[in-house]
């Protein structure tokens, strides 16, 4: 994708300033140890700020100039 995002808040304090939880997952191997950590908190709100290579393909991914209805859910997918 190509959203550029040079500055970006702190999502963690932002959170945490609302008085919810906050966690940030800089490398893949830490995701699921954070994921169970953050569903292990039932009655609480909790935003996981998830650290992506820039120059990963996140998906679904919409295309340039096609609606929120026309994405692609996978790597060499087509448009659905």
């Amino acid at each position: 994708s190509q959203s550029g995002m040079s500055v970006t808040p702190d999502f963690v304090k932002l959170t945490e300033s609302y008085g919810h939880i906050g966690m940030r997952v800089e490398k893949s191997e830490d995701l699921e140890g954070a994921m169970k950590e953050a569903f292990s908190h039932k009655d609480r709100l909790v935003f996981l700020d998830v650290v992506v290579d820039p120059s990963e393909n996140v998906y679904p991914m919409i295309a340039a100039g096609k609606g929120h209805h026309e994405m692609y859910l996978s790597p060499g997918s087509e448009l659905v």
